[in-house]
């Protein structure tokens, strides 16, 4: 019974398909023949320009923004400008700041000074109590080599004679010591007493200051003695004082036809450390009225 079933039902479905698709092949038909394809021919020009009237833009105008109560002007529509004055404070004025002054032109490099021929390193004592019986470290710059040596004593290979040695005992208001020991030599190439103080470097009297600039990478300038005028691409200047000690130079910078006043500053060299005392070297004749004592520029 089964089996007839199946092919009972099997029938029935080939038949449903078979209608299917036979109303479907005929309502095809009836589409194509209600809507035959149409040939359409454009025209030569089937679309012509129009011209449109050019529309100018309407002038308006802005009433001028009027004051508020802070005093600010200011209105609807009015750009926010906003303005710092010469103190740091907002306006509503423009404000621009004043031209800066040109650069002094030049720097001081550094102060160049030979030491003396013999320096002193140090000593040991025998007897505290005798300064005599004491042997002295000395140093022979140019020969590169120490020298020991005693009071009275002649060194022939370095040219001088130790003539004395002597230690000076300070006490401060607690007490504390503090000393100084000196030491007297004949400068057998000179025939000159020189004092050498233990811990003290000792140069000889002249120097070298070297100026440079950072505007011209070129500027090399060595100067020797005080006043000295020198000129460069940046200008003319004069060498009025130098202080060794603390490496200072004290120059001035002539006016030129851009600048109508002359400059008076006060150099540093670079990478020098000051100390608490100064030498300062002065021109030997009568300096200009600007040439005053260094320390009164700061």
């Amino acid at each position: 019974m089964n089996k007839i079933y199946d092919k009972l039902l099997l029938a029935i479905a080939v038949l449903l398909l078979a209608g299917g698709v036979f109303l479907y092949l005929q309502k095809s038909d009836a589409v194509t023949s209600l809507n035959p394809s149409i040939d359409v021919q454009p025209a030569d020009k089937p679309y012509l320009p129009e011209t449109t009237s050019s529309l100018s833009p309407a002038e308006v105008n802005w009433p001028e923004a009027s004051e508020q109560s802070t005093g600010w002007l200011y209105d609807v529509f009015t750009p926010p400008k906003i303005f710092i004055d010469e103190n740091g404070q907002f306006s509503e004025e423009g404000w621009e700041p004043p031209v800066p002054p040109p650069p002094f032109g030049i720097y001081l490099a550094q102060i160049e000074r030979k030491p003396y021929r013999i320096q002193i390193e140090g000593y040991m004592q025998e007897d505290p109590t005798d300064a005599s019986k004491v042997l002295l470290l000395m140093f022979d710059e140019e020969a590169q080599k120490q020298v020991l040596a005693r009071p009275g004593e002649e060194k022939p290979g370095a040219e001088f004679k130790l003539l004395s040695f002597d230690i000076e005992r300070l006490y401060d208001e607690n007490n504390n010591i503090q000393k100084t020991a000196r030491a007297t030599i004949l400068d057998q190439r000179s025939g000159e007493e020189v004092v050498l103080i233990d811990g003290e470097r000792r140069y000889d009297s002249g120097f070298t200051a070297v100026i440079r600039s950072d505007e011209d990478a070129g500027v090399n300038i060595e100067l020797t003695d005080v006043p000295s005028d020198f000129n460069c691409p940046t200008g003319h200047y004069t060498l009025l004082e130098i202080s060794l000690v603390e490496s200072l130079i004290k120059v001035t910078k002539h006016a030129t036809e851009e600048t109508e006043e002359s400059e008076i500053r006060i150099l540093k060299a670079r990478g020098a450390s000051p100390s608490s005392t100064a030498e300062i070297i002065m021109p030997e004749t009568n300096a200009p009225e600007e040439a005053e004592n260094i320390f009164d520029m700061f």
